[in-house]
């Protein structure tokens, strides 16, 4: 299930197609994955092979002590593991007794096929090696062809400790042994997490780059009545912070869950492999957590809900007031924005405590149920251990597991809320990548030899179905001439060239060039051949030489003789960095004239054969006009050209100028015909000359 809140999405369960459509993102890089898995494996069984390991040292090499059993009862302690046989008597570890149960422990003690006594069973190398006299050798050794012999527990306490050391230095050996073995799991643990934890990492790192790659080619694919109807904000936000959130995800989520999970699962099953009795009382024990997790994961969904909302509005806040913080000081609104703005932080704050109280309450009682539940295993591991029904290792073993148990759950609670982040964040990405909204591209035609020749033939269109602005119009264009289109704001002028350069499709009518329609020809293929110069020219942050190149490889002089034709090379030679000079973002460092100058610039280095020039002398003040008007002659020269302009006197020179109103031709002719006409073109003129 899914809730929106002010455009911020918060999945509330979990979506196995969110998962699937970012799996096919993984996929590619499976053998990462599939090695990060073994690591994983690894290292969750290096870290259950530690408190095995205490529990080995402590009761075979620290607590060597063994129990005398009846040789016809060796059947019922099942697995008997390793047995010593002296004088007729067999000797086992004191694990061996906690597969039986306290009856028949004591109903077999009782008949003498129990030794309540702990014994050391020693070599007789031992003993030489201990240096103990002859009347303890003889006091001890029941039988002279035994090689081993059975020392009471006590003895140890009545003998050097030079002796004792000698009489166990096989112990010391297997401790030396333990030790080695112990530091060597310790080092296979870190070299595995580190291994998961980075083939993790680095595969989300290469599923976010794959996801922007997707995200960015799918935008910059899209129409334009799809991206204006965007706000640039969300579409960046999309592209950056909700594809970071995946790789929160790999790193912080699936990473860390899986270990997670794989650790309590595995403390579990080790449990239950060491002492199935005392498993079961300390499962018991930690049920409230896995009760009191489940409720925490609805208080925590719900504050982070709040919390995401909180920001959302405080972002959307922020942006808005920054953005027209000219009106805002205009009208002298500050107090009024200040209150606002408290509002909006007052209730982050409160949602942010909300969140931090959830936490606070939290990780008290899981400090509280992991104390009990050690609590619990001491008690009940103490009082099994008077009934010989546990060893000490087994009790410290599993201090030690129910510790590495508690562990993950503090950070398995917390990374549901994260989870809750990347899978809103991961629904919103794919929720953009299914909205498709391309022109088509299925032309084959590849636009080579052009000589220029356009028409539009009872051309229909409008950017919304029952708002038409191109009504029937229609009119031809002959090779290498000059165009002029005309007319009141919103006649369609810049709809004809957004048309001609397939930025839209027309509704009806075609519209060709050298007498195929241009949905004939590959996109690509068509905005080489027609090229635009806008309204409001967009410079790069990037140098005046890449600007005027725009990705093709141009040589310097190239470039230079296009500024010289453009008379721009004036500006960049008086530049500090001259052609590398940086220009600030949207060209803020550089007049409008400036920009409009660079811009020809950059299309007599494409040259393209089609070039149509949109309201491109509409920003320039009357100083610089004449400059401009001898670089649209430049660059319009020797190739068919549109220009869109409400400055009347920079298209006097113009081969023919149509005349729009309304989506309709109602003129065309040259300048001088047009004023003769006394029609609307006349009209505009003399409006434009006497306000000048």
């Amino acid at each position: 299930m899914i809730e929106h809140y002010e455009d911020e999405t918060i999945v509330t369960s979990y979506d196995p197609e969110i998962l699937r459509r970012l799996l096919a993102y993984v996929r590619p890089h499976r053998t990462k994955v599939t090695v990060a898995l073994l690591c994983l494996l690894i290292a969750t069984i290096g870290e259950m092979l530690v408190p095995v390991v205490i529990q080995r040292t402590v009761d075979h090499e620290i607590l060597d002590f063994r129990v005398r059993i009846d040789r016809d009862t060796v059947s019922l302690f099942e697995p008997v593991g390793e047995t010593i046989e002296v004088a007729g008597s067999v000797y086992v570890r004191e694990e061996v007794l906690d597969n039986l149960d306290r009856t028949t422990r004591e109903d077999l003690r009782r008949k003498g096929a129990i030794d309540p006594g702990r014994s050391l069973v020693v070599s007789r190398e031992a003993l030489d090696n201990a240096g103990l006299t002859d009347d303890f050798v003889l006091r001890y050794l029941q039988n002279e062809d035994e090689e081993r012999v059975v020392l009471d527990r006590e003895i140890l306490d009545a003998i050097s400790v030079e002796s004792r050391r000698a009489l166990r230095a096989k112990n010391f050996s297997g401790i030396r042994r333990q030790a080695v073995f112990f530091f060597g799991i310790l080092l296979a643990v870190l070299v595995a997490s580190f291994g998961q934890v980075y083939l993790t990492a680095f595969t989300g790192q290469l599923v976010m780059k794959e996801l922007r790659l997707s995200l960015f080619d799918h935008t910059i694919r899209q129409n334009l009545a799809y991206l204006g109807n965007q706000a640039v904000g969300k579409l960046v936000t999309r592209v950056t912070n909700d594809v970071e959130t995946v790789n929160e995800l790999f790193t912080s989520v699936i990473a860390e869950l899986l270990r997670n999970l794989s650790l309590m699962l595995a403390v579990v099953v080790t449990m239950f492999t060491l002492n199935a009795r005392l498993a079961a009382y300390t499962v018991a024990s930690m049920i409230p957590v896995v009760i009191i997790t489940m409720i925490f994961r609805e208080r925590a969904r719900n504050a982070y809900r709040r919390a995401r909302r909180a920001i959302s509005r405080v972002n959307a806040f922020l942006a808005e007031y920054i953005s027209g913080m000219s009106i805002v000081q205009l009208f002298v609104q500050e107090d009024r924005g200040r209150r606002e703005f408290s509002e909006r932080n007052q209730e982050l704050l409160g949602a942010n405590l909300a969140e931090m109280y959830v936490f606070a309450v939290f990780r008290p009682i899981v400090d509280f149920l992991s104390t009990l539940s050690t609590a619990v295993v001491i008690f009940i591991g103490a009082r099994l251990l008077s009934f010989d029904l546990v060893s000490i290792g087994i009790l410290i073993a599993f201090v030690n597991l129910i510790r590495r148990f508690y562990m993950p759950v503090m950070s398995i609670s917390e990374q549901f809320t994260i989870l809750q982040s990347a899978l809103a964040g991961s629904e919103r990405i794919f929720a953009m990548l299914d909205e498709v909204h391309h022109l088509p591209d299925d032309g084959t035609a590849d636009a080579t030899e052009i000589r220029g020749s356009i028409a539009f033939d009872n051309v229909h269109f409008g950017y919304k179905t029952d708002e038409p602005v191109l009504k029937g119009l229609s009119f031809a264009m002959e090779p290498g001439m000059l165009y002029a289109v005309v007319g009141y704001t919103g006649a369609g002028k810049t709809t004809i060239i957004n048309l001609l350069t397939r930025l839209w499709d027309v509704d009806d009518g075609r519209i060709t060039l050298d007498g195929r329609d241009i949905r004939d020809y590959r996109l690509d293929a068509l905005r080489n051949t027609v090229q635009q110069i806008q309204q409001d020219v967009f410079l790069f942050n990037a140098t005046i030489r890449e600007n005027i190149a725009l990705g093709r490889e141009v040589s310097e002089e190239t470039i230079r003789q296009a500024c010289h034709a453009v008379q721009v090379l004036d500006l960049v030679e008086s530049l500090p960095e001259g052609l590398d000079t940086v220009v600030q973002q949207r060209g803020a460092n550089l007049s409008a004239g400036q920009r409009q100058l660079i811009a020809f610039a950059r299309v007599l280095v494409h040259d393209p054969p089609v070039l149509v020039l949109d309201e491109a002398t509409s920003s320039i003040d009357s100083l610089t006009e004449r400059r401009l008007q001898e670089a649209v002659q430049t660059v319009t020269g020797g190739r068919t050209s549109l220009v869109v302009a409400h400055r009347l006197s920079t298209i006097r020179h113009a081969d023919r100028i149509l005349v729009l109103s309304h989506g309709h031709l109602v003129e065309s002719g040259k300048h001088e015909e047009l004023l003769r006409s006394g029609g609307l073109y006349a009209t505009l003129y003399r409006l434009q000359f006497e306000e000048r």
